[in-house]
């Protein structure tokens, strides 16, 4: 009990929980921070300058993986096209099961070659006017997907997260061993 008596040790104490308590406040806020614009993935993004909030990324990969289904199967009666189709299907499945940021990024860029191969294969036989016109809608709708994609300011605002943070943040980032946002 003599030791708590100590001035210098209580000082010391003082300062200890001091820091810790900031670091942990630091840490809390920058996490905060991470997952709230990895939301924007999912729920879209508020443009302030514009006024308005910018469709989501989550939903026009659902809105491609759509359109790949319907695709396939509109196709799928062709045997000459059934290995693009089965590659197809099996991207989009990988899609569905892309549970991170980062897989369904990489099971997006899948799902956009098979798609292209099954539309140049499909391209090269006769099709009904009924399958064309399939085609032409559906590769429409994935390919005004992945346009929304690439037009979104996600991965902007998921680099840039930290904007709004304190200078004390900033420095002390590199020692708090934050996640930052994944990007698409």
């Amino acid at each position: 009990m003599e030791l708590l008596k100590n001035r210098k040790f209580a000082v010391l104490i003082t300062v200890v929980v001091v820091i810790l308590a900031t670091l942990l406040g630091v840490r809390g806020s920058l996490n905060h921070l991470a997952r709230g614009a990895e939301v924007m993935f999912y729920e879209g993004v508020f443009l302030k300058d514009e006024g308005y909030t910018q469709p989501a990324i989550n939903p026009q990969l659902l809105n491609c993986a759509q359109a790949a289904l319907d695709y396939a199967m509109v196709m799928e009666n062709h045997p000459e096209l059934s290995g693009e189709t089965k590659a197809l299907l099996s991207a989009r499945r990988e899609f569905i099961d892309a549970k991170s940021i980062r897989e369904k990024r990489s099971a997006n860029a899948g799902m956009q070659q098979a798609f292209a191969a099954l539309s140049e294969k499909a391209g090269g036989i006769e099709l009904t006017q009924k399958e064309i016109d399939a085609m032409a809608v559906h590769t429409s709708t994935f390919r005004g997907a992945q346009i929304a994609i690439q037009n979104s300011s996600y991965n902007q605002q998921a680099q840039s997260f930290m904007d709004g943070a304190s200078i004390l943040a900033h420095l002390l980032r590199p020692f708090l061993f934050i996640k930052p946002p994944q990007t698409f």
